[in-house]
């Protein structure tokens, strides 16, 4: 016992109000919503285009404004998700603070900007505003990787979302430099390969290294707390993620410089796709809770999964730029963007949307709410059906070259995006605000189903 138990708590106390200081003046609690929001936010902006567009692009895919949605998704939707969670989950995940909170913030503020004026430019087909716009967005991948690698990079090869994730940033650093570099190209003639090959090596370190390398990685540490497996990890899971990386590796640089490779190194990559996937239908088949909807989205993403593997093998042998090869190819990318990873983004936002803003309610000291009281669970049927109805009608528009049933796909696609948005919304607001849901304040909080 101390010889002065008030002077004790005294002290307790104001380490206490030191702490919760730090943390706000930092500013780094709410970063992850942030990034949260805005991800949303592309998220309604790219659903609703997409009746307009998708027609467009099964006409003709490499066009300006079909490249704008395609970085509305990727980087608007997708990336600012993955960055946020990655803001919370690799400081838990290594024990350590992100070393410059305020550098943090430079880099959502320059995020914000640079995302906003490549999609802008994209659409408005100005090549001269595209390339400062991509620079902009790859000074604030650099600021984000000096922020997380580090952290990373104490657990490099012994833990397995760390070591994904750290060669995921790797990944998309290259990526962000080789559209920087085809953006100048554009503009000024700057020459330093070709065109097409640059292309393939952007969306091959973009979409596989990138976004499927974070979130193969990621899973294995979500899934498991989400359905409590009673199987553990198998220890092939961490040679699954650098056979993954290497395969990519090896499968854009083919592509950049020309090697007869290619081929083989894509059979290696749906190799190792399909080797994470029965990891985790192993893990799913052994759950304790039962399938929900957030579990509904990893699955129906798994599936997304193996389609978009297999059109990338039929583009593969066919070809992206021959006639045949292009429709595989539109059909690919949506299958990858919207299937694979768009439902994986918003199954997973169910469940860890709510405890970022419980942790940043206790932290900013507002009345605590559960999670289930930040929760709206009724539209999530509607969101899951509709959602993967619009990826069915596009995909197949892609393949059969139906113009109107992309546009009727996109409008599925809005069916879903609306409530989901709406109460995802609605969630993070209380990051926002002291107040608490009405329903709460009545004394009938929100139970889980």
């Amino acid at each position: 016992m101390p010889a002065n138990p008030t002077a004790a708590n005294d002290s307790g106390s104001r380490a206490d109000h030191a702490a919760h200081a730090t943390v706000i003046a930092s500013g780094t609690i709410r970063l992850p919503i942030h990034f949260f929001v805005l991800s949303v936010f592309w998220f309604v902006y790219g659903s609703i285009e997409l009746p307009w567009i998708t027609p467009k692009a099964i006409r003709l895919f490499y066009q300006p404004t079909v490249l704008s949605l395609v970085h509305v998704f990727t980087l608007g939707f997708i990336t600012s998700a993955i960055m946020g969670v990655m803001y919370r989950y690799v400081p838990a995940l290594t024990h350590r603070s992100i070393p410059y909170p305020r550098l943090a913030m430079v880099q959502f503020a320059a995020y914000v900007i640079g995302v906003a004026g490549m999609v802008s430019h994209f659409a408005l087909d100005q090549w001269s505003g595209l390339w400062w716009s991509a620079a902009m967005v790859l000074a604030s991948i650099i600021l984000f990787a000096i922020d997380l690698i580090p952290l990373l990079w104490t657990r490099f090869g012994s833990g397995i979302a760390e070591t994904g994730m750290f060669g995921a940033i790797c990944f998309l650093l290259v990526a962000a430099a080789l559209g920087l570099l085809m953006g100048v190209e554009e503009v000024h003639g700057f020459l330093w390969g070709n065109l097409v090959a640059s292309l393939g090596g952007h969306v091959t370190f973009a979409a596989i290294g990138w976004m499927t390398l974070t979130i193969c990685a990621a899973a294995y540490r979500f899934v498991p707390a989400f359905i409590l497996p009673k199987k553990q990890l198998p220890p092939f899971a961490l040679w699954q993620i650098v056979a993954l990386a290497v395969a990519t590796l090896g499968l854009g640089t083919s592509i950049l410089f020309g090697l007869d490779q290619t081929l083989l190194w894509s059979l290696l990559l749906a190799g190792a796709l399909l080797a994470w996937m029965t990891i985790m239908i192993t893990l799913i088949r052994s759950r304790r809770m039962p399938i929900e909807w957030s579990s509904g989205h990893a699955l129906a993403g798994m599936l997304w999964l193996i389609v978009a593997i297999v059109l990338g093998q039929l583009v593969a042998w066919s070809g992206a730029w021959s006639a045949r090869g292009s429709r595989f190819a539109g059909a690919m990318v949506t299958a990858a963007i919207l299937g694979w990873a768009g439902n994986f983004i918003i199954g997973m936002s169910y469940q860890l949307f709510p405890g970022f803003v419980a942790r940043v309610r206790t932290a900013m000291r507002f009345p605590l709410l559960s999670i289930a009281e930040l929760s709206i669970q009724w539209p999530r049927p509607l969101i899951l059906l509709a959602y993967n109805a619009g990826v069915i009608s596009i995909t197949s528009a892609f393949i059969i070259k139906a113009p109107a049933l992309g546009a009727a796909g996109g409008s599925l696609v809005i069916v879903a995006a609306v409530p989901y948005a709406a109460t995802t919304l609605w969630t993070l607001s209380y990051a926002y605000r002291r107040s608490v849901p009405r329903t709460v304040r009545n004394g009938f909080p929100i139970l889980p189903e």
